[in-house]
């Protein structure tokens, strides 16, 4: 059987076919060059179609099987009783996006494990993941499901963790919801709200974890070489409260959990980073455990935290070494109605802790634990509990209720007389406040986590939020 006449159609002679076959190459380039048409494929509840419009799938794991780099699925509302796993990858300018037609109304639901991703730029965009507390993870990501963005979802009830990656890279979860990952075996096991391997570049963005067991983001309870690195959460709210009712073994009025953030890093790895901003952390206290803390920062980790309230803990930020452990920059920090504001453990060397406020109902702001020679670099810290000997450089000031906007609503928010304005110390490394302001607006660097400013530049800050953050 012979080629197409079409391209033979003049094609008497060996240099006419010569000729004929280059064109024919070029046709094959041409199209190979040309780019992909995307195809958007929708899914509904009992649909029977062939993904179309007018005839969609019925199952979203059927769409995931047909679809190809850069290609569209769209979920419509209801209920989908299946389990989904990733089928291939897209590419960078053309990933593979699984989205709800209208946010969080796509709900997929099973006693399983709800999606595994193993594939790289994959894209779910809105739906509603729910493990009806199955034994295992809702979420799982393998180390080849790197770049994932998971964004505006709700993943919830897991009797493991909500979320469990390996070692992935570039995962963003953004404006997402997660809450109830409980186990109450032995009376407590793990179950995390974002638990991560040998990560780099995961970012947690504007984002609400609550209601777990464990940790509400973990990073690398194995300490897998070659270690975690880039790890950023901000914008987020991670969150305790007693258990309104009985759930999932755990009885009403529990409080099930240990952390907001917990860090575990091999110093036989390179030293993990990680930057928390802007976020806000509560409800630590009352548990199953002792020393619970919102923000538990150890082992061979350099941590950035800036502009971070916590309140309604027992302890807000512990500090662990020795000299190889943990090192910590702190500033911009706002605590109250907790126990203790900054516990200090094993030695801990280059422990910075700038321009933070200590506000009410805080026992102590420093807790010393094995730690006589601990190294404390504490400066502009402004705070209504008497100042300890941790504090003793001349830029940390006392104040009462008096210096703040309305410090019995927990507004610390600098009043034009407090002697914290203009009180403070140059500091280069704090160029901004709590709520991303310039530092200084005065004549001088404010003491505490708040710059007093006139009200326009405090709007507009607070309007754009902490510099970096967005």
């Amino acid at each position: 059987m012979g080629p197409p006449p079409s391209l033979y159609t003049h094609a008497v002679g060996p240099r006419s076919r010569l000729i004929s076959a280059v064109a024919a190459a070029a046709i094959v380039l041409v199209a190979l060059a040309a780019p992909a048409r995307a195809t958007e494929y929708f899914v509904a509840p009992g649909g029977v179609g062939n993904g179309s419009g007018s005839f969609p799938f019925g199952r979203i794991q059927d769409a995931l099987d047909a679809a190809r780099p850069g290609d569209v699925i769209t979920a419509a509302p209801g209920t989908y009783a299946e389990s989904l796993s990733s089928v291939r990858g897209g590419s960078p300018d053309a990933p593979i996006t699984l989205r709800a037609a209208v946010a969080r109304t796509a709900i997929v639901t099973r006693a399983s494990r709800i999606l595994t991703v193993s594939h790289a730029y994959l894209v779910v965009d809105g739906l509603v993941l729910d493990g009806q507390y199955a034994p295992d993870d809702t979420v799982r990501v393998t180390s080849s499901g790197n770049f994932l963005v998971l964004r505006n979802t709700e993943v919830r009830r897991s009797s493991r963790d909500l979320i469990d990656m390996a070692a992935p890279v570039g995962v963003l979860i953004e404006g997402s919801l997660l809450h109830h990952a409980l186990n109450a075996a032995g009376g407590r096991t793990d179950a995390h709200g974002i638990v991560a391997g040998a990560v780099r570049d995961l970012t947690i963005r504007d984002t609400e974890i609550h209601t777990f067991s464990g940790d509400g983001v973990q990073v690398d309870p194995d300490r897998a070489a070659p270690g975690w690195d880039r790890v950023t959460i901000e914008g987020s709210k991670i969150w305790l409260a007693p258990l309104p009712g009985p759930e999932n073994g755990f009885a009403a009025g529990a409080v099930p959990g240990e952390n907001a953030v917990d860090t575990k890093a091999a110093p036989t790895n390179t030293r993990s980073r990680i930057t928390v901003r802007d976020t806000v952390a509560s409800g630590f206290r009352g548990g199953f455990i002792n020393n619970m803390a919102a923000f538990n920062f150890k082992e061979y980790v350099d941590a950035t935290v800036d502009g971070v309230t916590v309140f309604d803990s027992e302890i807000a930020f512990r500090l662990r070494g020795p000299a190889t452990g943990a090192l910590v920059l702190l500033r911009n920090a706002v605590v109250y109605n907790v126990t203790t504001a900054f516990r200090y453990e094993d030695n801990i060397q280059n422990l910075r802790l700038w321009n933070s406020t200590v506000g009410l109902n805080v026992s102590r702001a420093f807790q010393a634990a094995s730690a006589p020679k601990a190294t404390l670099d504490v400066r502009n810290l402004l705070s209504i509990p008497a100042l300890s000997a941790e504090a003793s450089s001349a830029s940390n000031l006392r104040a009462n209720a008096s210096s703040f906007v309305d410090a019995s609503a927990h507004d610390y928010h600098l009043v034009a007389a407090s002697p914290a304005v203009d009180g403070g110390e140059r500091l280069d490394d704090v160029t901004i406040d709590r709520d991303g302001l310039a530092r200084p607006q005065g004549s001088g660097y404010d003491v505490g986590a708040y710059e007093r400013a006139p009200t326009t530049a405090r709007g507009q800050a607070q309007a754009t939020g902490p510099a970096g953050t967005r």
